[in-house]
């Protein structure tokens, strides 16, 4: 199950609007986004973190942070190796954050329940002005945005996709700074899934145990045009090469494996 900005924002100008509940949910996502729903959202992340917790704790989660996150607006871009990762990463958030998903993981039961209720941001084939409308308020209101710049999950035999450029245009339009992280973990601790969500079969990875390695890196401020092709695309692929480093950073930390079994967020600097 991709998660991410596949489909995100095309360059300006028109697409295609259709009723379908998706498409109603995500113009909701624009009006409602720090509207009535944002005290039942908190409350939902709040409770959620416990679960989180005993989740992280099973998958010997290993966090650093080269700075503390700022205050306010800012893209959280991270590499998509596994399923899980969008609830992991969100553990680790300081903050209440969105998560930009694909739309046919709100069709999942329970857990597309789970992503309406918590306000996440379905992209939609087609219709990804509509996603990048609804990221885009969020952070203006100075919220917290999680992105996978990949688009989907990362290649099963390892390595990384190519960045789409949603995350760019964001930073470019918004002003918001991208925190880099990268995540390392054990393929031996996959569980993979093929999952039918209407007609097709998409492939999921869920991580059943560790180690789980994230690394935050430090935050980067980008200025230009957002309709410059070139300067979305440089920022694209400049935010990209810093997640493979956290990411091998990641992994070289857990390869010590006295530095990843007892500690839940080791190292965080003051």
């Amino acid at each position: 199950m991709g998660i991410g900005n596949q489909d995100i924002a095309p360059w300006p100008g028109s697409f295609a609007h259709r009723q379908n509940p998706e498409t109603r949910y995500t113009s909701r996502c624009i009006a409602n986004v720090y509207g009535g729903w944002d005290v039942f959202r908190e409350t939902l992340y709040w409770l959620a973190r416990p679960v989180l917790g005993l989740y992280s704790r099973l998958l010997k989660l290993n966090v650093y942070r080269h700075e503390r996150l700022p205050k306010g607006a800012k893209i959280i871009a991270v590499n998509h190796p596994s399923t899980s990762d969008p609830f992991l990463i969100l553990k680790v958030t300081d903050d209440p954050a969105r998560i930009l998903v694909i739309n046919r993981a709100f069709n999942v039961p329970i857990f597309g329940t789970y992503l309406r209720q918590a306000g996440h941001i379905p992209v939609i084939p087609g219709q990804g002005r509509k996603a990048f409308d609804a990221a885009e308020a969020h952070l203006r209101k100075g919220g917290t945005l999680i992105i996978f710049p990949e688009g989907h999950l990362s290649p099963p035999e390892g390595g990384f996709r190519e960045p789409r450029s949603g995350m760019a245009r964001l930073a470019l339009s918004t002003g918001a700074p991208i925190i880099p992280v990268g995540i390392s973990l054990s393929p031996r601790g996959l569980w993979h899934v093929q999952s039918a969500m209407g007609d097709e079969w998409v492939e999921s990875r869920w991580a059943l145990h560790g180690p789980y390695g994230v690394t935050f890196g430090k935050p980067l401020q980008f200025e230009g045009d957002v309709e410059d092709r070139n300067r979305v695309r440089q920022i694209s692929r400049y935010v990209m090469q810093h997640i493979r480093e956290l990411a091998h950073e990641s992994q070289e930390r857990l390869s010590v494996p006295h530095l990843w079994p007892s500690i839940l967020e080791p190292l965080r600097p003051r």
